[in-house]
C-alpha cells in the first residue's frame, strides 16, 4: 500500500501549533494592554516575542523589572528568566511569530478623533516581516472597520492575501 502525504493549509498548520502551544506569539506594544496579554500567553505555555519601540521598557523587561508599577516586579520576573521570552526593539524578530497582536495606543486628537498613526505604523512594520501562515490581530481601541479598512490594505502590500 503506497503512503501519500496530505497537504495541509497554512491555517491548519497554525491551528495545530496553537493547539500544541508551540505557536510563537508576538505582541507589538508592551503597555497596559500588551504586556498583560503577552504574559497571559506566556503563562499558557506559548513562546512569546514582545516588541516595543521604547528601549528602556525592553531593558527593564530583560532585567525582570516592571515599568507598570501597579503590576509589580513579580509580574515580569518569570518572563525575564525564560528562554521562551524574547523582548525586543528589532522588528525583524517578529518574523519568528506565528501570530502577531497589535496593542498600540490610539490617543484622541483635539476634536475627539482617534490618532491612527500608531496603528498604521505598526501595521506597516508587520507587513515588512509578514509571511504566509501568520495571523495578525488588532487589539487597539479603535472604530469598527479599522482592521479591514485600514490594516488589511497595508498588509496586502506584502503580496500576501488574507485567507488564502
Amino acid at each position: 500500500m503506497a503512503s501519500h502525504m496530505v497537504a495541509t493549509s497554512p491555517a491548519s498548520q497554525l491551528e495545530t501549533k496553537i493547539r500544541e502551544r508551540t505557536a510563537h506569539v508576538g505582541v507589538v506594544g508592551l503597555g497596559y494592554v500588551g504586556l498583560p496579554l503577552l504574559r497571559a500567553f506566556f503563562q499558557a505555555g506559548f513562546p512569546v516575542v514582545g516588541y516595543d519601540v521604547d528601549p528602556t521598557k525592553i531593558d527593564m523587561l530583560k532585567r525582570g523589572e516592571s515599568y507598570l508599577k501597579h503590576l509589580g516586579d513579580d509580574f515580569v520576573q518569570d518572563l525575564a528568566k525564560s528562554p521562551k521570552f524574547l523582548p525586543t526593539t528589532n522588528p525583524a524578530d517578529l518574523a519568528k511569530a506565528d501570530a502577531i497582536i497589535l496593542c498600540v495606543p490610539t490617543p484622541l486628537g483635539r476634536h475627539g478623533e482617534p490618532d491612527m498613526s500608531y496603528i498604521e505604523k505598526s501595521t506597516e512594520m508587520v507587513a515588512k516581516v509578514l509571511r504566509k501562515g501568520q495571523l495578525v490581530s488588532l487589539e487597539s481601541t479603535t472604530y469598527p472597520g479599522t482592521t479591514r479598512g485600514d490594516c488589511l490594505p497595508i498588509l496586502q502590500k506584502s503580496g500576501l492575501e488574507a485567507g488564502t
